[in-house]
């Protein structure tokens, strides 16, 4: 009974621990991997504890280990920035260990007994005692999630926030031992591993506040930065409307001299002159886009004749206005793809950017593949940016995902034929609701 019921206990704690991690950053693809993978960490995690529990040694001794898993388990399936994953998994398994040392503590207080018959025997107290001890984690654990913060850390600012649990489960390794061997001072250790329970809260909290200053800092480097790609594009519309309103301006006078050259039978200055005009026609269609919305129409303009004026050469096939995806998102997807398709564009030989944009299914697909130079993802397979001032750059494919992640699409990138590739997929409205 006892040996069953230790391992009942164990699978509960492992469940509770993947469960919370789950929660907290969500799984970071749809496919079966997440099964299969969660079960092969679960598996893992289980026999670590089981050993360390059944060898009867203190479970602290697995929190180290287990913080490694957790860790594994974090950037392998899970979404999630590193450095926030790294801290709420060792954050979690000080948990695991403050709650469990505070319950039995607790217990052996009001019961009456010493910490080392409590531990040792199977008893109800013993049973009383663990599932408080799980009943204490899953409402933390709760509690924590509707207060979660999802944003950016700094490397330096996690590896300060992570030895604080680290330490605080070591120390609370030492004080249990104390107690065992020094019944008399279990009151004060009791005491002491609440004061390590609210010093980690504080912490949490602190973790928190740290990425909330983290998360507006990189909002307003964004809102600068869009603020600069809106000053363009708002240059670049007004100019294409321009060249528009000055050949409407002037059509007038074109077809009086159409008409003065029809007068007098002029058919080859009649064939010569509207040949000039339709060519001047051609030039400016490049630049005008109609695909029934607004805000594409005015992005690809917009990218187009930023492409002229680099040189780069951008055709457009569009079949469908991408409607229900919002204004914010197709500006952030397209504005960030198209600048850098353009960019790296302007080095390579052919100097060619092709947009397509269609229904595919239940999605809509947007596929950009710009002519490079040479490979690109070989050598920045994360893509980070290039450009000198970093923390005004970099967050062009952050915000591409995120915006797709927005739309319950996906986002890949690849090269082909010396040409990079930026594929798409954003689901459609109606294919959500259902």
């Amino acid at each position: 009974m006892n040996f069953w019921f230790e391992m009942a206990v164990n699978a509960v704690e492992v469940t509770l621990i993947l469960s919370f991690l789950v929660q907290y950053f969500g799984y970071k693809t749809e496919t079966s991997a997440k099964y299969w993978g969660t079960a092969l960490i679960w598996i893992l995690s289980f026999c670590i504890v089981a050993f360390f529990s059944w060898t009867h040694l203190y479970e602290n001794y697995a929190s180290s280990l287990q913080i490694l898993v957790n860790i594994l388990f974090c950037v392998t399936l899970l979404r999630g920035n590193i450095f926030q994953k790294i801290f709420v998994s060792a954050f979690t398994m000080g948990l695991v260990a403050i709650t469990a040392t505070l319950t039995t503590l607790l217990v052996a207080k009001l019961s009456g007994n010493q910490v080392a018959f409590l531990l040792s025997h199977f008893s109800g107290i013993r049973v009383t005692s663990i599932c408080l001890t799980k009943l204490l984690f899953f409402v933390i654990t709760r509690i924590i999630l509707r207060i979660k913060e999802s944003g950016k850390l700094k490397g330096m600012d996690v590896i300060a926030l992570v030895i604080v649990p680290m330490l605080s489960d070591l120390a609370i390794t030492l004080m249990m031992y104390a107690a065992i061997q020094e019944p008399s001072i279990q009151t004060i250790v009791l005491y002491a591993v609440g004061i390590v329970l609210i010093l980690n809260i504080v912490v949490y909290f602190l973790f928190i506040r740290l990425g909330k200053a983290g998360k507006i800092q990189t909002e307003m480097a964004l809102l600068a930065l869009q603020n600069e790609c809106l000053q363009e594009n708002a240059k670049d519309i007004e100019n294409m409307y321009d060249t528009v309103r000055a050949l409407r301006h002037d059509l007038k006078n074109h077809l009086l001299c159409i008409l003065s050259m029809a007068e007098e039978r002029d058919v080859e200055g009649i064939k010569q002159y509207t040949g000039q005009l339709l060519q001047q026609q051609n030039t400016v269609n490049k630049l005008i886009m109609f695909s029934g919305s607004k805000v594409l129409d005015a992005i690809i303009n917009s990218k187009s004749a930023a492409a002229e004026r680099a040189g780069v050469r951008l055709s457009a096939i569009i079949t469908t206005p991408l409607a229900g995806i919002s204004p914010e998102d197709i500006t952030i997807i397209l504005g960030n793809a198209l600048d850098n398709a353009i960019r790296a564009a302007k080095d390579s030989q052919r100097k060619v950017v092709d947009i397509h944009i269609q229904p595919q299914g239940a999605y809509s697909s947007i596929v950009i593949a710009n002519d490079i130079a040479h490979p690109v993802l070989s050598d920045n397979p994360a893509l980070r940016t290039t450009k000198n001032i970093r923390y005004r750059h970099g967050f062009g494919i952050q915000n591409m995902r995120q915006a797709v992640e927005r739309n319950q699409g996906l986002i890949r990138f690849y090269e082909q034929n010396d040409r990079f590739i930026c594929d798409i997929l954003l689901l459609n409205v109606q294919s959500r609701n259902e």
